[in-house]
């Protein structure tokens, strides 16, 4: 009775069991399936085809519209602001008048200085005069020295013939000495005379010069343009009390205006180079949405200190209009030509200087130079890089792929590949 009762309530027990043996029995005896292999992804990607050619590489760098007409007008002398007739932006002509300060302090100076200056003259034109009556006197002293010195040797031949007296001989001594005396006085009051012209003379250039001076201070009362030009700042206003080399105001000429920037140092050398060989290095500047085109046409004579280039100067092709002295403004060089040079869009470029190209649906990676940057008509850069591992009508990866690796697998996503620069539309997605 009790192994029945426990039969019962094992029997579910042992049929689970049972189960489970007989599972595990199929499951070892079955058949081996063989397993199919999982295919090899194939990224899509576009292509372009490379093509080696000499291009210009575009620097893009900022620079600061400057011109070599721009001067500052400042006050000759301490005098009052009477008249002004320009304002800031004013479009003036060469030698118009556009600040008047007043004359009449200098017009003093000036009556003054012709004051002196004329009895610098006078004084001048009286010394003249007796240097002339003394140089008169004198000849006439040395033509009486001469007859003095006849008439002592007639009277010393007459007294050695005991023709006369000792006296008379001793009188016609003290004649000649008393005439050599006046002589030498003559001569050394003509001698002063002459110094004297010259100490007067030195006086009426010196009278002449500060009257000449005083001229030019009233001159300079009038404030004229120096060239044509726009006024770009006016400092004072009627009433101001100016004093010497006090700004007035700033004049510059827009038709001279250039952009100054600086050229980084591994641009330098062949930069130098084509404008020695009189290469023409084309350039266009942006500014407030506008786009001028310009020339690059010097260096700078010397590097500032701690700068990492040298500064350069682009003139306009033409005279630009709405631009301000001061701006800051985009400038795009075409540096000197490059052979053997590919161009890319930027996405070709992983790190610094690699890239894939497609070698039997493979990528394979490529350390390229890069030469530069080339700036394109619609605004996109593409960049210039070169390699001796590329050859024409190589199939070049362009699309950045973040498992890019030497040997994946990749198929075009666009029908044909096109040239360097052009990149045809996916026509598939990527499996």
């Amino acid at each position: 009775m009790d192994f029945k009762r426990i039969v019962r309530r094992r029997a579910p027990l042992l049929l689970i069991g049972a189960a489970v043996l007989v599972a595990v029995a199929l499951l070892t005896t079955r058949p081996d399936t063989p397993k199919r292999p999982r295919p090899e992804r194939a990224w899509a990607v576009d292509l372009i085809e490379a093509q080696r050619q000499t291009l210009r590489p575009t620097l893009s760098i900022f620079g600061r519209v400057e011109s070599p007409q721009d001067a500052e007008l400042s006050a000759a002398v301490e005098a009052e602001v009477v008249q002004i007739n320009v304002q800031e932006g004013s479009v003036v002509e060469a030698d118009e008048v556009l600040l008047v300060l007043d004359a009449r302090d200098v017009q003093l100076e000036l009556l003054q200085r012709d004051a002196d200056l004329a009895d610098s003259r006078a004084e001048l034109r009286l010394a003249e005069r007796r240097l002339a009556r003394n140089r008169q006197v004198l000849e006439s002293e040395e033509t009486l020295l001469a007859l003095t010195e006849k008439n002592s040797a007639r009277a010393e031949t007459l007294f050695k013939d005991g023709l006369i007296p000792q006296s008379d001989l001793d009188k016609t001594a003290e004649a000649l000495e008393r005439q050599k005396l006046g002589v030498f006085e003559r001569r050394l009051t003509t001698e002063e005379s002459e110094i004297a012209l010259v100490q007067l003379g030195a006086r009426v250039q010196r009278a002449t010069a500060l009257r000449d001076q005083a001229r030019l201070k009233v001159e300079r009362t009038t404030i004229k343009a120096p060239f044509a030009g726009v006024i770009s700042d006016l400092l004072v206003s009627e009433g101001d009390r100016t004093r010497a080399g006090d700004t007035l105001l700033r004049i510059y000429n827009p038709d001279a205006v250039e952009v100054r920037t600086q050229i980084p140092t591994r641009y330098l050398a062949g930069v130098r180079d084509a404008l020695a060989k009189g290469l023409t290095m084309p350039a266009t500047v942006e500014a407030d949405g506008l786009i001028f085109g310009a020339q690059l046409v010097r260096l700078a004579g010397q590097t500032r200190q701690g700068s990492g280039g040298v500064d350069a100067f682009a003139s306009f092709v033409e005279p630009p209009i709405g631009i301000r002295l001061g701006m800051t403004v985009g400038v795009n060089i075409d540096l000197p030509p490059e052979p053997d040079v590919v161009a890319v869009p930027a996405e070709a470029i992983y790190g610094q200087n690699q890239l894939y190209k497609v070698v039997d649906s493979r990528m394979q990676m490529v350390v390229v130079d890069r030469v530069g940057d080339q700036r394109l008509p619609d605004g996109f850069n593409r960049v210039l890089v070169r390699s001796a591992e590329l050859a024409d009508n190589d199939q070049i990866a362009i699309t950045k792929l973040s498992n890019a690796i030497d040997g994946l697998l990749v198929k075009p996503s666009s029908a044909e590949a096109g040239p360097a620069g052009q990149v045809a539309r996916p026509s598939d997605e990527a499996n």
